[in-house]
């Protein structure tokens, strides 16, 4: 070969790339999207169904997460299947199950492969076991049966954590491993969720990864929320429309609870009760309360403050979990809280009962 026609074959040579071909079976689907769901920095590709499939082609750098959705006329896309997106090839299988729908991958990919491979060890604990029926039987059963389902339900639970978390004892800084952790980084707490980042940091292959990105995102915002910051401040409508700013709230107070919460909630209304008793008996001491709903529905939030008896401060501005404080203060999950003092400096977040009482015991006195 001459030097030229071997620089032409150089220029003309194609990176390799993946291809996702998604069959879609009975499902009357118009359209497919293939994105990384991630709000901040969306990527997305919608294909059009022909010949009853769709047919992804790109190239990506390492690997990501990736969630296949399907399209019907005048309906909201719908979660079809998640997968790890590497530059190979894959093909994606639709059964149709009654209004639902099940996937089955096939692919060349390293990493799917492996994911497949866990998946399928954790499946196979619950072969057999006709999950559905023992729920059906949960539902009718008498106390007794109750407690025989729950014994069985837990004992698969437990051997499925246990293949789970030795796979990732024995490879702890595998592709899986980081999407873990990155689906978990914000429900830990910020010392154990440093850590994790600093044992991805360390892996050189993972520094551009979005996946890797999103836990360092997450640690940021834990940090800027630690006891010592400044609390974010807001500004939401009480339930007569009033707006009430966080700031002018917590100098009327020696601590202030923010309690993010909701009506639909089932914890949270499980421990207001408790909250009433703890609020009674230090609120003359100066301990003061800002319940902030994630409750998308006027009538249902303001039931749930008269039928909880919650006599303290409530603000919302009914966008669920598109809360605009929710979003300052990182809610991923409720009931959650913080607690700051007059000047607005962050003291605590998210203590048990135990602590809060002794928390308050001790800053009160």
């Amino acid at each position: 070969m001459t030097v030229a026609a071997l620089a032409a074959f150089s220029c003309t040579e194609k990176k390799p790339g993946y291809t996702v071909t998604v069959n879609a079976g009975d499902g009357e689907f118009t359209s497919f999207i293939l994105t990384n769901n991630d709000k901040d920095n969306p990527v997305a590709d919608t294909v059009a169904v022909a010949e009853n499939k769709a047919v992804f082609t790109g190239q990506i750098e390492g690997f990501d997460v990736f969630t296949v959705k399907g399209v019907k006329d005048g309906e909201e896309p719908a979660y079809l299947t998640r997968f790890f997106l590497e530059n190979a090839n894959y093909t994606i299988n639709l059964e149709a199950d009654g209004d639902h729908f099940h996937s089955k991958i096939e692919s060349d990919g390293p990493i799917q492969k492996q994911s497949d491979s866990l998946e399928n060890l954790i499946k196979a604990v619950y072969e057999g076991v006709d999950m559905h029926a023992l729920e059906k039987e949960y539902t009718e059963g008498d106390k007794k049966v109750k407690d025989s389902i729950m014994s069985i339900v837990n004992e698969l639970g437990e051997k499925a954590e246990a293949i789970s978390n030795s796979f990732f004892d024995a490879n702890p800084l595998s592709p899986l491993a980081l999407q873990e952790a990155a689906s978990n980084i914000r429900y830990i707490g910020l010392d154990s969720a440093k850590k994790i980042m600093e044992k991805f940091a360390a892996a050189p292959e993972f520094a551009n990864n979005r996946l890797f990105k999103n836990i360092q995102k997450e640690v940021e915002k834990k940090e800027a929320l630690a006891p010592g910051h400044q609390a974010p401040d807001f500004t939401l409508n009480d339930p007569e429309g009033n707006p009430v700013k966080f700031s002018d709230v917590y100098p009327n107070n020696k601590v202030t609870m923010i309690d993010f919460w909701a009506s639909w909630c089932g914890p949270c209304r499980a421990f207001n009760p408790t909250l009433t008793k703890i609020y009674a008996k230090y609120n003359k001491k100066g301990f003061g309360i800002l319940g902030v709903s994630l409750d998308k529905e006027q009538d249902k939030w303001v039931e749930a403050i008269k039928a909880d008896k919650l006599v303290w401060q409530h603000v919302s501005d009914l966008k669920f979990w598109d809360c605009e404080a929710g979003k300052l203060y990182n809610i991923s999950f409720i009931p959650q809280s913080y607690f700051v003092d007059s000047e607005g400096k962050i003291l605590l977040a998210s203590p048990s009962e135990e602590e809060l009482e002794s928390f308050l015991e001790e800053y009160l006195k």
